[in-house]
């Protein structure tokens, strides 16, 4: 973890409590710490207390007049001058040796993931910069006063420089979205850093600039099917080379899916010693399906480890909410990965991750909902809307997928607006529910800007021709930083997570792919992917039909488990939810009986509810 305070006046000394508070993770922990004060500012870096971290401490030039912070790792840096720095030296050494030679402009030269400060007292200014997918968090606060930063937002908070307000527009898309895909945070005035951007904060100034832009104007329409297979083969083979560490014990998280088999098969290929690889295992009809990962492991010959996930372990989530510094959920997510990450921690120090695969290759099954919503497009209103209440009304399953699950999870989103995207797929709320959800007095802070208008801002900067491109692109900017906060949670067990699929090299030649050989007709996703992967994959693997993600049957627990049906009633109980005094009572009981009925599935619904308010009982009181 890194943390500073910078005050704009030299003459204004840095608190050294404040600075202290900031050195405790959200969860309590206080690790290495390493701190550096001088008069107007004051830095930190730490650890856990059982990860060791090279990086874990400032690092300054000969004169003392710029200091580096950093957190991450550098894989590869791009220099034209060929003057190559090692990856065995610290990242804050490869920062501050490239700042002094090239200014600001040399993150792009860095394959890797890292957020870093850089304090300069020769020019009175602070540089903070993120990886250009956000692997490597970074927050801050600012004003022409200080600027307040941190690669955990709790580390802000504890500072006691700011208020600990709530930012109402933040709940409000985590209600939509069930995480908030914003770049402003759950308190109010602290931000996070965009990926790809650097913040310059310079006598009382602050300016934010890209320093990379993910094009998806197709540059590979000419180039053969088979010579894209091959370019692609090689560059996903150098992103795991690149990041593969013999001093580490490394393991991956396996489900049998397409992208995670990947990362072992291509892992295996570098790594002489054992491979562990973890898949957990839920079982229940159309929800297990961990015979794939273990088809994964006999033929690359790893050492599998399989946890069971059953009903008993949903309170576990109280346990979870500690690690994270906003609340997001899906159970399958949450849960799934603290379980592995809790019995992986035995074992590995390492995690190679297939995270990224998805937007890569257009894997998401909302872009196949987008596909199929074309064809509805040019059909009347007088047809669809009677077409669609009907699909609406149709009672839950409980399975996972089946044909009446789709219809009316397709019924319930099409009605969402079409600028929206892919995100249309993914909204738990209307306006009208989250105005009956909400108790009228507090209403207006929740209604006081367009719901829609951080995801159709993301969406309007792509540059993509096609529906596709537009979609990864902005789901790159949003979603993408869902899944890689699962995977921070890693860290609390001392696990380093590494993400090949997030090779800035490989992404920006898959973007230039047409969307044609992602997506093959209406169905076929990961068209290219697969083809590329042929020579390397089982066959059995490569084109299984059955994929079904992070599954857990929480929606049938939740109506047939004694224990998860208790603690979903504890949480949403009256005195629970009229103390918190955000949710309409009567509203939250009848989504409980709807969905006890069957009459509506609304497991992710209730369950935001239950992770908001642990989350808010660990932050707030």
């Amino acid at each position: 973890m890194i943390w500073g305070i910078y005050n704009n006046d030299p003459s204004e000394h840095v608190d050294v409590d404040s600075l202290n508070r900031m050195s405790t993770y959200g969860d309590g922990k206080s690790g290495h710490m390493n701190s550096l004060s001088r008069d107007h500012f004051g830095v930190g870096v730490s650890s856990l207390p059982h990860v060791r971290d090279e990086n874990a401490t400032p690092v300054e030039n000969a004169d003392h007049s710029v200091a580096v912070l950093f957190q991450g790792m550098i894989y590869s840096v791009e220099d034209k001058s060929d003057t190559h720095v090692a990856k065995e030296k610290s990242g804050a050494c490869i920062i501050l040796k490239l700042y002094e030679s090239y200014g600001v402009d040399f993150v792009n030269k860095l394959n890797g993931k890292f957020s870093f400060a850089i304090i300069d007292r020769k020019n009175e200014r602070v540089i903070l910069s993120r990886d250009r997918f956000g692997i490597e968090p970074m927050f801050y606060y600012v004003d022409g006063n200080k600027l307040l930063f941190s690669s955990t937002l709790a580390s802000i908070v504890n500072s006691g420089l700011i208020k600990k307000e709530l930012n109402f527009h933040a709940i409000h898309q985590y209600l939509l979205f069930c995480y908030n895909p914003a770049l402003y945070t759950f308190y109010k005035n602290v931000h996070k850093l965009r990926p790809g951007h650097t913040l310059i904060y310079e006598k009382g100034n602050t300016k934010i600039e890209p320093y990379w832009y993910l094009s998806f104007k197709t540059g590979n329409q000419k180039t053969s099917e088979p010579e894209i297979e091959e370019t692609l083969l090689n560059l996903l083979q150098e992103a795991v080379r690149i990041r593969v560490d013999d001093h580490l014990t490394p393991g991956i998280f396996l489900s049998g899916g397409m992208d995670s088999s990947t990362m072992t098969a291509l892992s295996r290929s570098y790594l002489d010693g054992d491979l562990h690889t973890f898949s957990f295992r839920c079982r229940g009809e159309s929800f297990d399906e961990s015979h794939y990962a273990q088809i994964v492991s006999n033929h690359y010959r790893t050492i599998h480890h399989v946890s069971e996930y059953t009903a008993n372990d949903v309170p576990s989530i109280q346990d979870f909410v500690k690690l994270i510094d906003e609340p997001f959920c899906d159970v399958g997510i949450n849960i799934a990965s603290y379980i592995l990450a809790r019995n992986a921690a035995d074992v590995v120090n390492c995690i190679y991750t297939g995270d990224g695969g998805d937007e890569l290759f257009g894997g998401h099954p909302v872009y196949l909902a987008d596909k199929t919503a074309q064809f509805f497009n040019f059909l009347p209103s007088f047809i669809l809307n009677p077409a669609f209440s009907v699909g609406r009304l149709l009672p839950d399953s409980e399975k996972k997928k089946n044909l009446i699950v789709k219809i009316k999870r397709f019924s319930e989103s099409y009605r969402y607006p079409k600028g929206l995207l892919s995100h249309r797929w993914r909204i738990y709320y209307t306006e009208k529910e989250i105005s009956n959800l909400i108790v009228h007095d507090l209403y207006p802070n929740f209604n006081s800007f367009d719901p829609y208008q951080v995801i159709l801002r993301f969406n309007k900067e792509a540059d993509g021709q096609d529906l596709l491109s537009r979609s990864i692109y902005s789901d790159y900017q949003t979603v993408m930083g869902f899944y890689l906060r699962r995977i921070g949670m890693l860290k609390h067990f001392g696990i380093e997570a590494r993400f090949p699929m997030l090779d800035h090299r490989l992404v920006e030649f898959v973007a230039g792919i047409p969307s044609n050989l992602k997506i093959k007709g209406f169905s076929d996703s990961k068209y290219i992917f697969k083809r590329a992967m042929e020579p390397v994959l089982p066959h059995d693997i490569i084109y299984r039909k059955d994929k079904l993600g992070h599954s857990v049957p929480l929606k049938n627990w939740i109506r047939d488990n004694e224990t998860v049906r208790t603690f979903f009633m504890d949480w949403l109980s009256e005195s629970v939810i009229r103390k918190r005094g955000f949710f309409n009572y009567d509203h939250v009981k009848t989504m409980l009986d709807d969905h006890l009925s069957k009459k509506r599935n609304n497991s992710h619904r209730l369950w935001a509810m239950i992770v908001l308010e642990l989350w808010l009982r660990e932050n707030l009181i």
